[in-house]
């Protein structure tokens, strides 16, 4: 298994970042890691997400949600083509800190059998790639402040 673990605080209250995370369409704009993202952030919907690793390809993944609690957790599973093979688990959990300051633990967890092949580059890109996010969904939620965030 790895497990890639990042944090950011954030300086806006927990619905604003939800909005930011929830808000796939609006990835575009400001999402260098997930560059695409399309779908409804309802358990058991599948997404469509374009994810572009630095060092890295662009590659479209299609996980599940698989828990979605508003303003606390977003959370979504892939299973590669050949189930065992490689999996990965990613989740956003928003910790509210005060009236206007929200903690997020954004992480990412791989199961498989190719994990020995892959570990390396999985755990510099990715972890470069979700503390890419983390800067920019900060920077997001903080500049924005409401509807479409």
């Amino acid at each position: 298994m790895i497990d890639i673990r990042t944090t950011t605080d954030i300086h806006a209250p927990p619905d604003v970042v939800w909005q930011a995370l929830t808000d796939l369409p609006k990835y575009p704009e400001w999402n260098p890691y997930i560059t695409r993202a399309n779908g409804a952030v309802e358990v058991g919907e599948r997404l469509e997400l374009r994810v572009e690793t630095p060092g890295g390809v662009a590659r479209t993944r299609r996980p599940v949600v698989i828990e979605a609690e508003a303003n606390r957790e977003l959370t979504w599973v892939e299973e590669g083509w050949i189930p065992g093979m490689l999996a990965g688990h990613h989740s956003f959990t928003i910790v509210p800190r005060g009236p206007n300051r929200t903690h997020v633990v954004h992480r990412t967890t791989f199961t498989g059998l190719l994990l020995p092949f892959v570990r390396a580059r999985l755990e510099t890109n990715v972890r470069e790639g979700l503390e890419a996010m983390n800067r920019a969904l900060k920077a997001r939620a903080q500049g924005g402040g409401g509807p479409g965030v």
